[in-house]
C-alpha cells in the first residue's frame, strides 16, 4: 500500500513514510508555494491511496465593495 502525492497532474512518490500528509505537504511547498494553501483530497486507486493538492480559489488582493 503506496501513498501517492499529486500536484498539478504531477505524481511524487512518498519522501518517508513516517511523515503526515501535512509534514509531505510542507515539503513540497518549499518547490511549489502555491500547495501550503492547497486542499488535500484523498482518493483510493487499488490499494495506493493518492492524495491530490488542490489550489484554494483565493481573494488575495481583491477589494471589497462596501
Amino acid at each position: 500500500m503506496a501513498r501517492i502525492f499529486v500536484y498539478d497532474e504531477r505524481e511524487f512518490p512518498d519522501p518517508d513514510p513516517e511523515m503526515t500528509v501535512e509534514q509531505v505537504k510542507a515539503t513540497l511547498a518549499d518547490f511549489y508555494g502555491e500547495i501550503a494553501n492547497a486542499a488535500v483530497k484523498e482518493t483510493k486507486r487499488g490499494e495506493d491511496t493518492i492524495y491530490e493538492f488542490q489550489r484554494r480559489v483565493g481573494t488575495k488582493g481583491a477589494r471589497r465593495l462596501d
